[in-house]
């Protein structure tokens, strides 16, 4: 049988799980990073010209680019 110290056992039950959070944290950035610039857009619609369009900023408000009117994102 093999024998292991108290001190090598806590660290494997320790450093195991942190380092497949770890792989499964970086894989998940590396993933969101080349995500469709379609899903970071976000869509508008201009109260006053009704003119549909979106942009790919973090904005909760945008100006229409056809009138210039300040509308707020109908979808992020």
């Amino acid at each position: 049988m093999i024998e292991f110290d108290m001190g090598v056992i806590l660290l494997l039950f320790v450093s195991v799980p942190l380092v497949v959070i770890g792989v499964l944290a970086l894989a998940y950035n590396i993933r969101s990073m080349h995500r469709p610039m379609r899903i970071r857009e976000s869509i508008y619609e201009c109260t006053n010209c009704s003119h549909v369009y979106a942009y790919a900023r973090n904005r909760p408000m945008d100006r229409c680019p056809r009138c210039g009117h300040l509308n707020e994102a109908v979808r992020t």
